[in-house]
């Protein structure tokens, strides 16, 4: 897709970048005076994306004018997004790609070029969701069915293994309910079943070690041959589709893929810059927004009209500013941190909103922990938590093998169009619906428990909490301590 659209209104204020006059991009600070510094910097990527995008027809300029009216039209008017690409994985993945391939057999019918049916913009589909773990380190030899079900169904065939392990002896455990009855003669036949995992039925003596490179090549045989006739499908899409990246499967989750290897930050497209943005599949696609990407998960219908060159319409969305202050005890863990800001922002009722972070206290937090926390989003229920590039995000891009060339033409643009966030700026911090004061100095270690993950304690009153336990009638203690 080209990034400049003919006949665009927004062409006067494309500019060249500073000390580099071969990039250009869409100077879109000098559009709209002051309303431009007050909108948070997430409503900024949509009113890049729009001037950016704006043909007439699917994204007006009405549309542009709406968003950076944002303090006024905030959940009053529905506007165009068009993402900088597509995240899938293979589950939902693989509908989209198959409509692509019906669209290319009705061109060929028609008379067309099939080749021309392609993408409109890049898209990455990565092969995880399918994967199943049929072996881990462990395996029970010669065990009768122990996965219970039915009995009469044939076992696939296992590749044998390379190493026998040492056989322990049963020692006569009474509560065996599993193989402990068969002989000697049985036990010694080399035969090993499909289950993994140390039942409660199943005696654990039986459990026998596997070597974790034969467990994972055992995974990836039973894998390849179960989804064959998919990964054959997604190999030629792969070949025949442009603009489509098929990352194979053993490579890594797809949100953490879209995360580590697909991220750009700032996308580069025949020396145009402009903000990296995606839409996925995967409700996890948020965790993208802790590199300052703006970004989170659709349905695949949205995905695939995205792919076809269709903007996502949304409604322009309030933005909660979550202020941190202060700096988090060095006894906190980023479990703390993260539960912590989590639970505060589920009690201010964020669901279906943005949410962007700022003040002191974001400097404190490292990738890990911010991505983390934008990870969340479906536990406090806002569409995305957004946190702006600053130098963190350049520090972990560095240390992650971004070029430094790359990094400075990076920083130099988020600059230029104001989405550049700096706790040493004196520039006035943008304009929120509702402002979320947290302060990391009040989070201090916890601990789950002692009935439900979901409980949290506080380290310095574990005693006190134990001691409550003891007393309350039915309590988990008591019944620790009557079968003791």
């Amino acid at each position: 897709m080209d990034p400049v659209r003919p006949g665009s209104p927004y062409q006067p204020v494309i500019e060249a970048l500073g000390n580099y006059p071969q990039k250009k991009f869409y100077n879109v600070s000098k559009l709209g005076g002051t309303k431009y510094d007050t909108l948070p910097y997430s409503i900024r990527v949509l009113f890049e994306s729009s001037i950016r995008n704006c043909d007439g027809f699917l994204v007006k300029e009405t549309d542009a004018m709406n968003i950076l009216d944002w303090k006024t039209k905030q959940n009053n008017v529905e506007v165009p997004f068009c993402p900088a690409r597509v995240v899938l994985q293979d589950f939902t993945g693989i509908p989209a790609m198959v409509d692509f391939a019906a669209m290319r057999e009705a061109v060929r019918n028609a008379g067309g070029d099939p080749a021309k049916v392609n993408p409109a913009c890049p898209t990455d589909l990565t092969v995880d969701h399918s994967l199943q773990i049929d072996f881990s380190k462990c395996a029970i030899q010669n065990a009768p069915n122990p996965g219970g079900g039915d009995s009469q169904k044939p076992v696939a065939k296992l590749s044998p293994l390379k190493a026998q392990p040492r056989k322990l002896p049963c020692r006569g455990q009474t509560g065996c309910k599993g193989p402990c009855s068969a002989g000697d003669s049985s036990r010694n036949s080399g035969q090993f079943s499909t289950q993994i995992e140390n039942t409660p039925i199943l005696c654990p003596f039986h459990l026998q070690p596997v070597p974790e490179p034969e467990t994972v090549l055992k995974n990836q045989e039973m894998e390849f041959g179960r989804n064959r006739e998919r990964l054959q499908f997604f190999k030629w899409s792969s070949k025949v589709f442009k603009n489509i990246s098929i990352i194979p499967p053993e490579t890594g989750m797809a949100h953490q893929v879209n995360l580590e290897y697909l991220s750009r930050v700032v996308f580069e497209v025949k020396d145009f810059l402009y903000p990296d943005s995606v839409v996925g599949t995967d409700s996890h696609t948020t965790m993208v927004n802790g590199l300052g990407i703006l970004g989170w998960g659709v349905g695949g219908i949205e995905t695939e009209a995205v792919m076809l060159g269709m903007p996502v319409t949304l409604t322009l969305p309030e933005v909660v500013g979550c202020e941190l202050t202060g700096a988090a005890s060095p006894l906190a863990t980023s479990i703390d941190i993260v539960l912590s800001i989590t639970k505060h922002l589920r009690q201010a009722d964020v669901a279906g909103k943005f949410v962007e972070f700022f003040g002191s206290g974001v400097s404190q937090l490292s990738v890990a922990d911010r991505t983390t926390i934008a990870n969340m989003c479906p536990e406090y229920g806002a569409i995305l938590s957004f946190f702006p590039v600053d130098n963190v995000t350049l520090k972990h891009l560095k240390h992650t093998g971004f070029d430094n060339a790359k990094l400075e033409v990076m920083e130099a643009y988020l600059k230029a169009v104001k989405l550049f966030r700096n706790d040493e700026s004196s520039s006035r911090e943008p304009e929120y619906s509702q402002v979320v004061q947290i302060s990391l100095s009040s989070i201090i270690p916890y601990v789950s428990g002692p009935k439900r993950s979901q409980d949290r304690v506080a380290v310095n009153n574990m005693k006190s909490d134990f001691q409550a336990c003891l007393n309350e009638k039915d309590s988990w203690p008591k019944k620790l301590l009557k079968l003791a």
